[in-house]
């Protein structure tokens, strides 16, 4: 006969699965890992080699799923990164060679681990990593890389939505998207500040980037009309066509000019496109001043005094932009305070995170124990009333309740974390799996 005491519990502990379960060698935030490639820390030239587009990123996210690691991929004009979970030994290697491979490199990137992985994705949505400050577009290609990558499991989805929030937050809190930082958008605010956009007709002359730039904007902002005009007319059509806008040729700018709101001009030319002769016959020809701003460089507006045209030129908007980002700089304590109160709520919810298997599997082992022991109750106690028994049932469910509190307020606050090492313990403590 064997001299270890019988539980009396033999039948509940015994009716554990009987199939392993592997148990995370990370837990919460812990599990957290990032690798980031970002022209910030590399420049724009290491990127360029070797930056995910959107279809090797999908491609990495569908191996790694496969592989039964949960990941995000972020791959913007400005970085490409890879979020994980690692679960068990090994996953990290596995990783970090996926992403070698998928990016052709093997030294540039930089690897964080836990909470600071989070922070780091909680900078990337505030725009405090943006080439631009305080830049907003980050947090609608943040939300497209969540939506684009479906294996990211609910870990990543938590972790990721809490660093979109904080974006919003900072936004909302602080000042770091507040004015204009570059020359396009500093522009457009000019003519919008001088002019009611929904009701104004603008004409863009020059369909490059900067061009292209300035219409998104005008667009954004609900300009009336736009007109695009380009020295290629099959260009000025095709960016006509991106912006619902109408193209001219450029023989016709002197007229359309004497037509327009506001223009904005962004060519490059060795003389002046507009020269005195050709403004000054614009404005004789019109009622209403002329916003006319020159984003060229060299200038291709020339420079003089013209009744009626408000001439801003590309020294006077980068100016503005360096104070906007003066501005914009002094604000960067503002936003990590904000970040620092949102990883709180990060880090309460990753624990509640890793402690919900174990909390789930300890209310249910003991609620079977209490009903096995109420059971027993009732039997020694052939004579109860039922309202003896509702009083039985009562008392044990509050006696368990109070017990288990203690400990789980413990681990939920943080006082006592809760690391896959101990939740691994606790579980053979409390016969919680087949280990045990």
């Amino acid at each position: 006969m064997s001299d270890l005491p019988h539980c009396p519990h033999q039948a509940v502990c015994a009716a554990q699965p009987a199939r392993f379960e592997a148990v995370a060698t990370f837990s919460g935030l812990a599990a957290l890992r990032a690798l980031s490639l970002s022209q910030r820390a590399v420049g724009l030239a290491t990127l360029s080699r070797h930056a995910m587009g959107a279809d090797t990123g999908a491609a990495l996210h569908a191996r790694l799923t496969e592989m039964g690691v949960e990941s995000l991929v972020l791959t913007t004009c400005n970085r490409t990164e890879l979020y994980w979970r690692a679960r068990l030994p090994g996953d990290d290697e596995t990783v970090t060679r996926a992403f070698a491979d998928a990016t052709g490199d093997r030294e540039h990137w930089v690897l964080v681990s836990g909470p600071a992985a989070a922070h780091h994705l909680f900078r990337v949505c505030a725009g405090l990593e943006s080439l631009v400050l305080g830049e907003a577009e980050i947090l609608g290609q943040v939300r497209a890389a969540l939506e684009a990558c479906a294996g990211a499991g609910s870990f990543l989805q938590g972790v990721a939505q809490a660093a979109l929030r904080a974006g919003r937050m900072a936004r909302a809190e602080t000042a770091i998207g507040v004015g204009a930082l570059s020359v396009a958008s500093a522009g457009v605010q000019v003519i919008a500040r001088a002019l009611p956009l929904a009701a104004s007709r603008v004409l863009i002359v020059g369909a490059g980037a900067t061009g292209v730039k300035a219409g998104r904007h005008l667009r954004k902002l609900g300009v009336g009309e736009l007109i695009v005009a380009n020295r290629t007319q099959s260009r000025a059509d095709q960016v006509a066509a991106s912006f619902d806008a109408r193209s001219i040729a450029m023989d016709q700018l002197p007229g359309t000019l004497a037509t327009v709101d506001a223009a904005i001009i962004a060519v490059h030319g060795d003389r002046p496109l507009l020269g005195l002769d050709t403004l000054r016959a614009v404005t004789a020809q019109r009622e209403q001043p002329l916003v006319l701003v020159d984003l060229s460089m060299p200038a291709a507006v020339a420079a003089g005094e013209v009744a009626g045209l408000t001439h801003v030129t590309l020294a006077g908007l980068q100016r503005e932009v360096e104070r906007q980002r003066d501005r914009r700089a002094t604000e960067i304590p503002k936003v990590e305070a904000v970040l620092d109160r949102e990883m709180r709520h990060l880090q309460s919810w990753a624990r509640h995170q890793a402690m919900r298997p174990l909390v789930s599997d300890l209310r249910r082992k003991v609620e079977e124990i209490r009903r096995t022991e109420l059971a027993r109750a009732q039997n020694e106690l052939p004579d109860a009333l039922p309202t003896d028994v509702a009083v039985l049932d009562r008392l044990s469910r509050r006696l368990l309740e109070q017990v288990l509190a203690i400990p789980l307020a413990a681990m939920a606050s943080g006082e006592a974390p809760l690391d896959a090492s101990q939740a691994r313990y606790l579980r053979r403590l409390f016969a919680l799996g087949p280990e045990a």
